[in-house]
């Protein structure tokens, strides 16, 4: 039995006939989808995503441990991702960016405030009160910890939600925009967080991974906009071996590099190249600050005091006894703070006679959460501003910036000490915190040896403190040795270092002191301030009491200080660091033979009083060693002055060289591109093209520019519209000739320049307008994108409902 086919009805009366389509051919679906998505653009917002997670990595040591990596990396690939899907379906530009920040929102809301939202995912009006109690803590964290902080729901969502947001804004300038080499700001951002914070810099491997997505990302972006320009089919820009070699290359430099090069990764960068900004302010360790503080050299910051002490005075602002290992840092007791700053009572019991002080301080532009004050404050008046004290060290701190202009009275008491009291001191230590005592278990095997050995013949917590603080001020003080070498910080690793090399500042001294204290049983903390100023020559009246000298303190006289616990005396501070501060009495020590000369040396010698003249006993350099200093201390001027002129230079000349390589890569691609440079001509010359000009049209504008010499200039504008329009819309197969084509072109500049006055061929010569322009896409093209898409989705939904395949 033969079936045939049924004939095809045919259509309704004044019905028009549907045309046959006729069968595809095999990978002719396939090669139409891929034409219809736009993965180029997806893919570069994935390697800027993928480059910001790569930078995030440096943030180990700013955060304590790894959990915080993956709401980080989760946050910014949900909303890459996002962003990457819509670029595939050719949204119109700001569609991804609203997408993105639409799952930005959601991402958050599910990994920080899932409790809170509604079906896990969105978000409610409890959601924004849970975001904004993150915020707050995140602020806390910010304003009052030390790095590395804890990683907190606070400041991990901040940081989340700032990457993710830097996400977003980086692929809308490289992708939206068009300009991926700018779009490099935002691993840029995210590395410059971590090169202020972190004693050590971002590291190698942060730097490696986020340069070379962001390399991915630029290759990508031009093989986007080759294809864009391309009417033949001319390749991709940048083939795929290229680019693995260029990634291979960069991440193979930022291992080897550091280690090649003095100073890349532990000398005037990144350790050496910390926020410059006078006192423990906000987000910063106070060691990193102190230490940059020291290495600024600028007397910036000036506290000014009058007081009847007739003892040196050191400014303490706060003190730091919980160590990890890694890093010292202040415990967060804000809950325990008390407001009445006109009763402060000191926690500690004390059995010798106290000394009572008055002090007035101006604190001027220093800024700080915490007060700068004498220990051990019982009172403060005159205060601006809500600031509480901690009754556990006696700390007075407020809102960030608290101490800013502030000027107040402060009366302070301290035990009268002497050796034989402190010798007598032998009770174990009670009432005080345990992280006072507690040693880390990373202990190196140089530190406790050293501390035994210092110690083997001391007999007491007082005659144990004596022998470490002799020993270690026979160190060397130096604020460059630590950055030079790579031990600038107050880790085990840090003091191991230390105490090889045997030269270091303020913090390394008390580091160590502290930590030694500690490992023969003696509880410590590090105060944190300024050692005593000196005098203006002015003086303070002061109600009740009289006039009193006043001193001076600024970011030259940033200090640490170790203080050892002994019972029935409380804190009391010593002065390891030899060559600053001032040794109290009760310390003092005879100098060792063999060993420095500057061992009790209360006074650091390097800036003279008002109307002070220089000691008759003091040695005189010798005439070369003067030349040689004032070499060393002016080679960084001149260093940092020719480095500003090459930057100056490099920026004036940076336009010109761009716009030098568009002309060469243009003229280079025949007559196509040899009309993109006459259209650059024009931009430079203020006759910039029309949309609605033709060819022919805008060469006729640009005929103006002819001169009496027989119609050169409109012969060779005749000569380039022609053979670009038969090029452009003629039939396929024509060979235009490209030296006759460039050699045009050569002779419209000449014109354009001969009609120039110098004033603007000087402007176009600095600032050339057509190397920041770039060509106009078609008109349009999103809304023909989505009338081409609206019939195809009704096509898949009508097979849907019917059944069709």
């Amino acid at each position: 039995m033969v079936t045939t086919a049924p004939a095809p009805s045919a259509p309704p009366p004044g019905e028009p006939e549907r045309p046959v389509r006729p069968p595809e051919r095999p990978g002719e679906r396939l090669a139409r989808w891929r034409r219809g998505i736009a993965w180029r653009p997806a893919a570069v917002g994935l390697c800027l995503g993928a480059s910001i997670v790569g930078a995030a990595l440096s943030y180990d040591g700013v955060l304590r441990g790894w959990a915080w990596m993956y709401p980080i990396a989760v946050v910014v690939f949900a909303t890459s991702g996002a962003v990457a899907v819509a670029r595939l379906l050719r949204a119109p530009h700001v569609v991804p960016s609203l997408v993105g920040v639409l799952v930005w929102v959601l991402s958050l809301s599910t990994l920080f405030a899932r409790d809170t939202t509604l079906l896990g995912v969105i978000p409610t009006v409890k959601t924004l009160d849970a975001l904004s109690d993150a915020l707050s803590e995140a602020w806390n964290t910010i304003s009052f910890e030390a790095v590395p902080a804890s990683p907190n729901v606070g400041i991990v969502a901040l940081i989340a939600g700032g990457l993710g947001l830097t996400a977003i804004v980086g692929e809308a300038i490289g992708v939206s925009c068009r300009m991926p080499a700018v779009a490099g700001v935002a691993p840029l951002s995210v590395l410059a967080v971590p090169a202020l914070l972190k004693p050590a810099g971002p590291g190698g491997w942060g730097f490696a991974i986020a340069g070379g997505a962001y390399l991915g990302a630029l290759a990508l972006a031009r093989a986007e906009a080759a294809s864009r320009r391309a009417t033949r089919s001319d390749g991709a820009a940048v083939s795929p071996a290229r680019v693995a070699a260029i990634i291979g290359a960069v991440v193979a430099s930022s291992l080897v590099v550091p280690a090649l090069i003095p100073g890349f990764d532990s000398g005037s960068f990144p350790e050496g190249s910390r926020l410059k900004y006078f006192g423990q302010n906000v987000g910063l360790n106070p060691f990193i600050s102190l230490g940059s503080d020291l290495r600024t050299g600028n007397g910036v910051g000036i506290i000014r005091y009058a007081t009847d002490s007739t003892q040196p005075v050191y400014l303490q602002t706060e003190t730091v006894d919980s160590f990890d290992g890694s890093t010292w840092g202040p415990d967060n007791r804000d809950d325990q703070r008390q407001y009445n700053l006109d009763s402060i009572a000191p926690g500690t019991a004390q059995t010798a006679p106290l000394i009572t002080t008055t002090t007035v301080i101006a604190t001027g532009n220093f800024t700080s959460p915490y007060l700068p004050v004498p220990y051990a404050p019982i009172s403060v008046t005159g205060v601006q501003g809500r600031l509480g004290w901690d009754p556990i060290n006696l700390s007075i701190k407020g809102e960030p910036g608290a101490s800013l202009g502030q000027n107040y009275v402060v009366r302070s008491v301290a035990p009268s000490l002497s050796a034989n009291e402190l010798s007598a001191a032998r009770s174990a230590p009670r009432g005080i915190g345990r992280e006072t005592s507690s040693v880390p278990g990373n202990v190196p095997a140089l530190v406790r040896n050293t501390a035994e050995t210092i110690t083997k013949d001391a007999t007491g917590s007082y005659a144990k403190a004596l022998a470490i603080q002799a020993y270690l001020r026979t160190f060397t003080y130096s604020e460059q040795a630590p950055v030079q070498q790579g031990y600038d910080g107050t880790g085990m690793d840090v003091l191991e270092k230390f105490l090889e090399k045997k030269s270091g500042y303020c913090i390394h001294f008390s580091a160590a002191m502290a930590v030694m204290a500690r490992l023969v049983g003696i509880p410590s903390r590090i105060a944190v301030g300024f050692a005593p100023g000196h005098p203006t020559g002015g003086t303070v009246a002061v109600a009740g009491i009289g006039s009193l000298p006043e001193y001076q303190v600024d970011a030259r006289d940033a200090h640490a200080w170790p203080e050892l616990y002994f019972e029935g005396l409380g804190w009391v501070p010593f002065e390891p660091t030899p060559s600053r501060g001032a040794v109290p009495a009760y310390a003092q020590t005879d100098s060792p033979a063999g060993t420095s000369t500057n061992l009790d040396n209360i006074n650091d010698g390097l800036r003279a009083s008002p109307g002070a003249t220089a000691s008759a006993a003091a040695p005189t350099p010798s005439p070369s060693a003067t030349a040689a200093a004032r070499s060393a201390s002016s080679e960084p001027a001149a260093v940092g002055f020719t480095v500003g002129i090459l930057v100056v230079a490099i920026l004036l000349l940076l336009p010109a060289a761009i716009r030098a390589g568009q002309r060469r890569r243009r003229l280079a691609r025949g007559i196509e591109g040899a009309w993109e440079e006459l259209e650059a001509l024009g931009r430079d010359h203020g006759i910039p093209p029309d949309p609605a000009d033709t060819p022919r049209t805008y060469a006729d504008r640009l005929a103006l520019w002819e001169a009496d010499d027989g119609g050169t200039v409109r012969q060779a504008l005749t000569t380039l519209a022609r053979t670009y329009e038969r090029y452009e819309y003629g039939r396929p197969g024509y060979h235009p000739d490209d030296d006759a084509a460039r050699s045009a072109v050569a002779t419209v500049s000449l014109a354009g320049r001969a009609r120039s006055s110098r004033v603007t061929r000087a402007r176009i010569a600095a600032l050339p307008p057509s190397a920041f322009a770039r060509r106009k896409s078609a008109k349009g093209r999103a809304p023909r994108a989505v009338k081409r898409a609206l019939p195809w989705l009704r096509r898949q939904l009508r097979r849907v409902f019917t059944g069709r395949r």
